[in-house]
């Protein structure tokens, strides 16, 4: 394949990738939302559910935090 040809595949394959990503992190908030739900209503999670949800919220308070510092660079 010559690279008129490789840079279109390529950059097919980075948009799919980018889809699934976001498709994968939107199923994310919906679960950790819909279980901050449950927090709110005072039910009981289970210990994974409670693993996740904590893991969950540090990845998000630490992307949120990056996001702060790269808007203060500029």
């Amino acid at each position: 394949m010559n690279n008129e040809q490789t840079e279109p595949l390529m950059k097919e394959k980075e948009d799919y990738n980018y889809h699934c990503f976001d498709s994968m992190m939107n199923s994310l908030f919906d679960l950790a939302n819909e279980l901050h739900d449950r927090l709110e209503e005072d039910e009981e999670l289970t210990d994974a559910e409670a693993v996740f949800l904590r893991s969950f919220d540090i990845y998000v308070d630490s992307c949120c935090e990056l996001d702060d510092l790269e808007g203060d660079d500029q």
